[in-house]
């Protein structure tokens, strides 16, 4: 394993966001499509929701057709018209390991493909997460995820404008409500917010079009270079083949609280917003009003 940051003081630990989703999605395409599931091992069934089945009876003998990421879940779409998807939570990890290697503790599904001497585990010691097993109508609606709002990757000025549009809330936690901007989380939406120089504590109405466009570019371009760079790795979160991501050495504010800002040198602070320790720089973030 690689090196990994410590988190700050005074921080929660962090949950996987876009970013940590999407390098799972993206390996596990690159490592599993056309496979074929042979068997299926099941440890903690209380994680298990949608169809009633057993897990087994569903997939085996399915090909995997593709991995995506919506929000902050990974989705396995398998022929058929059947999608499994796992919800991370807290700690959820999905790695692909060989099939002999030690099942580590926590472990709740174990998922194995023909010909193939690896599987796909499912940990999650918190349980937080979980995996739904979704077909027919039930899958689609969970392409859709119509729960959660629209991707920020692929959000238009427009769209963004309209969702900012009158709000009293605080612009950090708007961009917390996974039913208005999906797969944002803590780190993110403090690095984003630094970027564009906007405090945290700015009413998302209040911001005017050149900084609405400013903070819309700021949000594509920091999950962008955290993809890149395969998410942060803080505590629990890993990449499918049990390697760290990067991003956390590029974190401008998150988990620095008393360090000097990398720009002006003043100690980064820390509110509490909706709930949420938020990491900001006093002096580069303008707005609060």
């Amino acid at each position: 394993m690689g090196l990994h940051a410590p988190i700050g003081p005074g921080i929660h630990e962090p949950v996987p966001e876009l970013p940590e989703a999407e390098t799972i999605a993206r390996q596990l395409h690159a490592g599993l499509a056309g496979a074929v599931v042979s068997s299926v091992r099941v440890q903690r069934a209380d994680i298990l929701h949608g169809d009633p089945r057993p897990l087994a009876a569903v997939i085996r003998r399915r090909r995997v057709e593709g991995v995506t990421r919506r929000a902050k879940r990974v989705q396995v779409q398998l022929d058929g018209g059947v999608m499994l998807v796992f919800r991370l939570g807290m700690s959820g990890r999905l790695t692909l390991v060989p099939r002999a290697a030690p099942v580590e503790p926590h472990t709740h599904v174990c998922i194995r493909f023909r010909a193939r001497g690896d599987e796909l585990r499912f940990r999650d010691p918190r349980r937080f997460g979980g995996v739904w097993c979704l077909s027919g109508r039930e899958a689609y609606a969970g392409r859709r995820m119509g729960e959660v709002g629209p991707e920020p990757l692929t959000l238009e000025q427009s769209a963004f404008a309209a969702i900012l549009k009158d709000r009293r809330r605080s612009i950090k936690s708007l961009l917390l409500d996974q039913t208005l901007i999906a797969g944002l989380g803590n780190i993110y939406c403090d690095e984003a917010l630094f970027a564009a120089g906007i405090h945290p504590l700015t009413p998302a109405g209040a911001l005017d079009g050149p900084s609405a466009q400013r903070l819309l570019r700021a949000i594509k371009r920091t999950l962008n270079r955290a993809i890149d760079a395969n998410g942060s790795t803080l505590s629990d979160y890993r990449r499918p083949d049990g390697l760290d991501g990067s991003y956390q050495f590029s974190h401008k504010v998150y988990g620095r609280l008393g360090e000097p800002c990398r720009r002006c040198r003043v100690p980064i602070e820390k509110l509490t917003i909706a709930g949420r320790t938020t990491h900001l720089c006093p002096v580069c973030q303008v707005g609060r009003r």
